[in-house]
């Protein structure tokens, strides 16, 4: 039996929870769990995790789908509180988290595009979402995460672009992957950690320094991709000066 489902016994979730120092909610099934944990939040959860099996409604970048057949990937949403960066931002430096815990797990070169992609040989095998609130308390983000893990193969429409750790030759067990990324975000959520978080996703960055082809609403551009803000914006440098792009289409040019 895989062991991610044993969270579904509370005494299990309760005894990883602790190790963990948050609490975990297991579901089968759920359509997404990054909604699942944002109503944890407005009923006043300061932290916690959501862990579903399968999703039937998850999202990707810019509205998409993020297709998770059951027992397949890692599908998981942590409530931080207080909120440690902003939501684009941290939703960049949770691609470090997911690298980091790859290179834990024995699957090194991981690398990241922007916003919020994390990459194996050159195609998409995990990807991120935060959701940012304001509170009395610091404010609140939502993390979500989808990894694609067993997947042997993928449907059509994504099998050019997307992979698996399966495909990739290291898959992993997805309950040990939950733990070291939970362990890796919440170092990411510490203030004395962000400037070696930054230099690590530069690093790993497969936009920087590079010329790219920037679509951004209604609007279309050129440039070199030069850094991203402390807002989670890639900054592009173009013959016209420099654009900040907050949401968009980036592709090397």
């Amino acid at each position: 039996m895989p062991r991610l489902v044993l969270l579904a016994h509370p005494a299990v979730a309760s005894a990883v929870g602790r190790e963990l120092g948050r609490d975990i909610e297991y579901h089968a099934s759920l359509p997404s769990t990054q909604v699942r944990a944002r109503e944890l939040a407005s009923l006043g959860a300061s932290t916690g995790i959501v862990v579903a099996n399968e999703q039937t409604a998850g999202q990707g970048t810019h509205g998409r789908a993020w297709i998770a057949a059951a027992g397949m990937s890692l599908l998981a949403s942590w409530i931080v509180r207080p909120a440690p960066a902003a939501p684009a931002l941290f939703t960049a430096l949770a691609g470090v988290a997911v690298a980091r815990a790859l290179a834990a797990l024995g699957r090194e070169g991981a690398s990241l595009k922007w916003p919020n992609d994390v990459e194996l040989d050159g195609r998409k095998v995990a990807g991120a979402l935060a959701h940012g609130a304001s509170d009395d308390g610091g404010g609140l983000l939502v993390i979500g995460i989808g990894i694609n893990v067993h997947q042997r193969e993928l449907p059509a429409e994504i099998a050019r672009t997307a992979t698996s750790l399966a495909i990739a030759g290291h898959p992993v067990d997805r309950l040990a992957l939950l733990a070291r990324l939970t362990n890796e975000l919440d170092r990411l959520a510490r203030a004395d950690q962000r400037g070696a978080a930054m230099s690590e996703w530069r690093a790993r960055s497969t936009l920087l320094e590079r010329a790219v082809a920037v679509r951004s609403g209604a609007r279309e551009f050129s440039g070199t991709a030069d850094s991203i803000d402390d807002e989670g914006a890639l900054v592009v440098r173009t013959a016209d000066g420099v654009e900040r792009v907050v949401s968009g289409e980036v592709r090397l040019a």
